[in-house]
């Protein structure tokens, strides 16, 4: 007895044969794939760049933060300074009185003071302008800061000669033994002929204008 088979899904599997051997359509699923994962892969990205830019918004707000602190911090130590100046000011005033007296003393009858003030002044002293290392290698000092409390004299003198005067009051200054042992430098800073209208005579009276800088020793630190 003879067998017959006989496929009756020949036709569908030739078909299905084909459709695999199409090109076209492997390449569409091959896009469709790689769109997919494209997709995905954005939507990951983009959920991170969110995540990521509030993070940076909260470094940005804690920079103004910080910032902010810091212009306080500023301020307040340019307060403080300022209000150090001022209470040291006011300190060597009421120090300085007695001083002044020994200053009135000294003024000849020629010579009219017309202005008395109080600075701060800082003197550099120290360091090397080259900016070279010394022979042995060794880096340059670095410059000395240190601050004096300075008394201008600013006045008249009226003579003769009023330059003489002038400096027959800069040699009392720098020779009186207790003035000079509170002070460390007295300058003439400027000097300028003018003429004063005479009391009795009739004229003018030759006389100059001066700026007098008595530089007070630098107090240690305690």
């Amino acid at each position: 007895m003879i067998a017959i088979t006989l496929n009756l899904l020949a036709e569908e599997q030739q078909a299905q044969v084909e459709r695999a051997r199409d090109p076209i359509k492997f390449f569409i699923a091959v896009g469709l794939v790689v769109l997919t994962v494209a997709v995905a892969w954005g939507g990951t990205l983009s959920a991170m760049l969110a995540q990521r830019r509030v993070e940076l918004q909260g470094l940005e707000a804690r920079w103004k933060k910080m910032n902010d602190v810091g212009q306080g911090e500023g301020d307040y130590q340019k307060n403080s300074q300022f209000a150090d100046e001022i209470v040291a000011i006011n300190h060597s005033r009421v120090m300085v009185a007695p001083q002044l007296a020994m200053v009135k003393d000294l003024i000849p009858s020629s010579v009219q003071l017309t202005h008395i003030n109080f600075a701060l002044a800082t003197q550099t002293t120290g360091g090397d302008s080259g900016g070279e290392e010394g022979a042995e290698g060794k880096h340059p000092a670095r410059p000395k800061q240190s601050r004096h409390l300075v008394l201008q004299l600013e006045g008249l003198a009226s003579s003769a000669r009023p330059e003489l005067e002038v400096d027959q009051f800069l040699k009392s200054l720098r020779g009186d033994t207790r003035f000079g042992a509170m002070v460390e430098d007295i300058q003439l800073r400027s000097i300028a002929r003018t003429t004063r209208d005479a009391d009795k005579v009739g004229g003018a009276v030759p006389a100059v204008n001066f700026t007098i800088e008595c530089w007070y020793k630098e107090k240690a630190k305690k």
